[in-house]
């Protein structure tokens, strides 16, 4: 087990300013050795795949940084499947699939690593192409007790049909994931309607978006001004021409630019002039992302609740965005992964953060976190656990809520898979 306590280069600043005990780079069968964890309450292995969450590094604890050892990727150009380590980062992922003219439905962000996959997977593709566990075709790792797993889609045994299932969804709480087979997809040009709205233009937008074909979905972000992303996917001319007559209507919004990318690879979200805060040194922060269902005729209420947040928020930092499912990610093999909200057609999140130090500037913007999320509720009621907040006082409360009547299973995974609780506890 090689060790190295430097500082952990990471994205997400809470983890990186974390003094945690050590950095382990390799799996061996020293690593779940119980001699090297305590029973103490939340003394468990960290686990890094990309850096972008507050959970892959803490005070006190162990982190197993999976970048370093674990970040191959091979293309097969007959099966056009590709493998990748556990600690690939999505934008090399892309940047890799891009030389055969291949993609996969990453995130927002090109920062993210296994993890993104792992826990779902939201992208501005999934709407065609399903959530990233939808595309995953193996795994290899190691379960919380040491033991080895490799696992296929088509060849599962019925004693490993559960393990399959919990993997793609909640793989963090009793398994290290290595390596991961994917279905890739064909790199398509992207057409963007992109640029800043008002209230009332993001009412009208959202009830356009609900009747948006499978080919296109809407990203927004409410920081300081409210800015919008049109996403669609140009794949033929007659799909293109229904495309253009979709997005046509759109022409009124005098604020949108239209442009055009060759693939997905090439396009940058959030513009600098959001003048957000994910990467700023001296800000903490925390993110819950919620699900729900087609608004409909609760536009008008919602936005109503919205600009009461954003009435209150405590700074200039914290801000609510939100991403579009629908189409195949509602369809589903019953019980065939622990994403359960299937019906979800909208996954909107909440970024809270504060300086860093100031310990009753956090007390209110995490307050003003759960009285947002609390507002939110009736619109989106479930969770889509992409951080794990096992730090956090709600953190049963969102397990409840991200695996539903699917919970008890995890914890009997979690007790026979990882019964020294190694991994992030339940």
């Amino acid at each position: 087990m090689k060790k190295n306590k430097n500082l952990l280069e990471i994205p997400n600043i809470n983890s990186k300013d974390a003094k945690f005990k050590e950095l382990i780079y390799d799996i061996d069968d020293s690593l779940f050795n119980e001699d090297n964890y305590s029973k103490k309450e939340l003394e468990h292995l960290c686990v890094c795949s990309g850096g972008t969450t507050s959970s892959c590094a803490k005070n006190g604890l162990k982190t197993l940084d999976l970048r370093k050892n674990y970040s191959k990727i091979h293309f097969d150009k007959e099966s056009n499947l590709v493998t990748i380590g556990g600690g690939v980062i999505m934008g090399d992922l892309i940047n890799h699939l891009e030389k055969y003219n291949r993609s996969f439905p990453i995130g927002l962000s090109k920062l993210p690593g296994a993890g993104y996959i792992l826990t779902g997977g939201v992208s501005p593709l999934s709407r065609a192409n399903g959530l990233a566990i939808d595309n995953i075709e193996s795994i290899k790792g190691f379960l919380g007790n040491g033991k080895f797993i490799s696992l296929k889609k088509d060849r599962i045994s019925p004693e490993k049909q559960l393990i399959w299932e919990a993997i793609k969804g909640a793989a963090p709480f009793f398994s290290i994931i290595t390596e991961i087979g994917l279905n890739t997809i064909q790199s398509n040009p992207i057409e963007i309607i992109e640029g800043f709205v008002n209230l009332n233009e993001l009412s009208e937008i959202l009830r356009i978006s609900e009747e948006f074909p499978e080919n296109i979905s809407l990203q927004w972000i409410y920081a300081q001004k409210i800015y919008i992303y049109i996403f669609a996917e140009l794949k033929n001319y007659l799909e293109d021409k229904r495309t253009e007559e979709y997005l046509s209507v759109l022409e009124k919004f005098p604020a949108l630019e239209k442009k055009f990318y060759e693939n997905f690879n090439e396009i940058n979200f959030f513009p600098k002039e959001l003048n957000l805060y994910e990467l700023n040194s001296n800000n903490h922060s925390e993110v819950i992302s919620l699900l729900g269902k087609d608004l409909e005729n609760d536009i008008p209420i919602f936005i109503k609740c919205l600009n009461e947040i954003m009435e209150n928020r405590p700074n200039k930092a914290c801000y609510i965005a939100s991403q579009q499912l629908g189409f195949r990610t509602k369809e589903l093999i019953h019980g065939s992964s622990f994403f359960i909200h299937r019906n979800s057609t909208w996954k909107p999140w909440i970024y809270a953060s504060w300086k860093k130090n100031d310990l009753q500037e956090k007390k209110v913007v995490m307050d003003w976190m759960y009285k947002s999320w609390s507002k939110l509720r009736r619109f989106y009621p479930n969770i889509h656990l992409a951080q794990l907040h096992n730090h956090l006082n709600s953190h049963r409360e969102e397990l409840k809520l991200a695996f539903g009547n699917r919970i008890d299973e995890l914890k009997t995974l979690k007790n026979i898979f990882d019964p020294k609780s190694i991994l992030p506890p339940l």
